[in-house]
């Protein structure tokens, strides 16, 4: 690429430099690209990385050969709870820009895989997982009973929330997000619907607890841990003492 001049600046041929690295098979170069991304967060990376393409290219490659999620700093930062699960599930967490994340969103890699950013990575979490519903009918006696005070509970409250379609039971339910123990109630807002394990059915306190805890996230849209959750939970604490003093 330099036969004609003994000194010229890398820009002379960054084009070339970037052509051959983007269109690269190599698992050698591959390899090394794929490390050079990893750090990232640290900035030590060599100035070919520095390019979007170039990332990009990484981005697929790393995607293919390793158990990677990639997470801007402002996920990294935020989502703390989808951030371990994805660590105890063996995943590597890669840092990336915003303007890569907005550009790999969606896309697949060399293999045909989806590319495992973070809504890839929630996606398949919970697509990953199902559930065992119990119909009202078949509850024992004792379940049914805490079971039909659902719509007495949500009184308390001012009645059901309109975002909340349905409300079912179920003999299991996902992980907690960042932990092994399994969740006793869920909000999933895309279908409208809290669903509580059974296990909270043989008591009233239970039930109503974990039932008020989710639909505390329909009304806020947030999760745990979130100023807009605390303050719908406090608005329902608020709620359901005043009722209660009222009728004192």
């Amino acid at each position: 690429m330099n036969r004609e001049r003994s000194n010229v600046g890398r820009s002379a041929y960054s084009e070339r430099v970037r052509s051959i690295l983007v269109s690269s098979n190599s698992k050698d170069i591959a390899r090394s690209l794929a490390g050079d991304l990893k750090n990232y967060e640290s900035g030590e990376i060599h100035d070919e990385l520095k390019w979007l393409d170039v990332q990009e290219h990484a981005v697929k490659i790393l995607n293919s050969m390793e158990k990677v999620v990639f997470l801007t700093p402002e996920e990294l930062s935020n989502e703390t709870m989808m951030v371990n699960e994805a660590k105890m599930a063996g995943y590597e967490i890669i840092p990336i820009p915003s303007n890569l994340k907005n550009r790999i969103q969606g896309q697949l890699d060399d293999t045909g895989n989806p590319i495992l950013d973070l809504g890839q990575f929630s996606f398949e979490y919970t697509e990953s997982f199902e559930f065992k519903f119990v119909e009202p009918a078949d509850l024992k006696a004792q379940e049914k009973k805490v079971f039909d005070k659902t719509e007495a509970i949500l009184n308390l409250i001012g009645g059901k929330p309109k975002r909340v379609k349905e409300i079912k039971i179920s003999e299991t339910m996902r992980k907690q997000l960042g932990s092994f123990v399994e969740a006793e109630g869920l909000w999933e807002g895309g279908k409208g619907r809290i669903i509580i394990k059974r296990s909270t059915l043989p008591s009233i306190e239970r039930y109503a607890g974990t039932l008020l805890h989710e639909v505390a996230h329909a009304l806020s849209g947030a999760d745990d841990v979130s100023r807009e959750f605390e303050s719908a939970l406090t608005q329902m604490v608020g709620m359901i003492s005043s009722k209660t003093i009222e009728k004192q």
